[in-house]
């Protein structure tokens, strides 16, 4: 990824240009991919929002950038939380940046001596 992608991805994301979520998806296709897995009717402003999750953007900047207050980011975390089976015990960001890292549950099942 280059810089300048990464930069204007975040400027995007502190103007809620609503060409954020597509250039997002370009760069980490695999993090929008791992969410549709673990919650196949999650919608574009939830991913939005966990997009700016995995750029570790604080409640008060997400807040700020969406133009809603901070307890309905925090409402909404919480709703994800539940949509999404994540324990109220881990870190919502952390837990947002290592669904890059984990390969799909469909891509894990596949036995490597299946012949296709």
């Amino acid at each position: 990824m280059e810089r300048n992608d990464f930069n204007h991805l975040i400027a995007l994301a502190k103007n809620n240009n609503a060409e954020f979520l597509a250039l997002f998806n370009e760069i980490y296709p695999e993090f929008v991919t791992s969410l549709k897995t673990i919650n196949p009717k999650i919608r574009s402003s939830e991913l939005e929002f966990c997009a700016m999750t995995f750029l570790n953007f604080s409640t008060k900047n997400i807040a700020q950038y969406t133009f809603v207050t901070v307890r309905a980011v925090q409402v909404r975390k919480n709703r994800l939380r539940k949509k999404l089976n994540i324990a109220s015990d881990i870190d919502f960001n952390n837990w947002m940046r290592e669904q890059i890292q984990r390969k799909p549950p469909v891509e894990q099942e596949q036995s490597p001596n299946k012949i296709t």
